[in-house]
């Protein structure tokens, strides 16, 4: 049965936590070190006019990026988010985003709104990407949820409805902003959590907010929790194996 390895980190722009002073690390260079075949990112940094760390990490590791842009921002003198990222909002000098990366062939991707709520002002949705493990389909789902105080488990309704059937092979992946025990309560059933570990706030962690579900026609055939790599959380890798 066809296998993959895949990985997710949220960068946090490619900067450490605010309480060291947001220093700087090489997001390419460190995905290098997860060893993976797919690399989903959350809160990587794409400026205007300059090269994204999507790309920059695509272009070191041979691989092809998927991306959408969740808000507008500026870097500089601090990361600052300024705006939802919509048509034609040209406001900040880059984009704070979500990414897909992959050395398997991509089949199609498409991405599904979530819906806006009143108190989280920026761009929420799933980026589905299928990929081609040696001709079997799996479906990549990736998202950067809003925090719980902001009432994510509203969306609980549009997030069941735009995942893959659970008779599939789908991956859903990404930095939740909650507890396992919540991310599963808002997914289908069939769906189960495929790592477990303390995942925020790296250094020193006391809470698993990263979190990776499969559908039952993927098997989970090792999963862990990486050490810290610079951001403010800590990467989570699975190897997988597509039934």
């Amino acid at each position: 049965m066809p296998e993959l390895t895949l990985a997710s980190f949220n960068v946090h722009w490619g900067r450490g936590s605010r309480k060291d002073g947001l220093p700087e690390f090489d997001v390419a260079a460190t995905c290098e070190t997860f060893d993976a075949d797919v690399i989903v990112l959350q809160e990587v940094w794409a400026p205007d006019g300059g090269t994204a760390q999507y790309d920059a990490v695509a272009d070191a590791l041979g691989m092809r990026a998927v991306t959408v842009p969740m808000a507008r921002a500026r870097l500089k003198p601090k990361p600052k988010l300024l705006a939802r990222a919509t048509e034609g909002e040209t406001i900040g000098d880059g984009d704070w985003s979500l990414a897909v990366i992959t050395r398997k062939p991509i089949r199609a991707s498409r991405v599904v709104p979530l819906p806006q709520l009143p108190f989280d002002p920026w761009k929420r949705c799933l980026l589905h990407v299928d990929i081609d493990v040696d001709g079997t389909n799996l479906a990549v789902v990736a998202t950067h949820v809003a925090h719980l105080e902001h009432g994510s488990p509203l969306v609980t309704r549009a997030l069941r409805r735009g995942l893959p059937p659970a008779d599939r092979p789908a991956v859903l992946v990404g930095d939740m902003n909650m507890w396992g025990w919540t991310i599963a309560a808002m997914t289908p059933r069939a769906w189960h959590r495929g790592v477990r570990g303390k995942t925020w706030p790296a250094p020193k962690p006391h809470h698993q907010i990263d979190h990776l579900l499969v559908t039952p026609s993927v098997e989970v055939v090792r999963s862990e929790v990486l050490p810290h790599q610079g951001s403010d959380h800590l990467p989570i890798r699975a190897r997988l194996r597509v039934k």
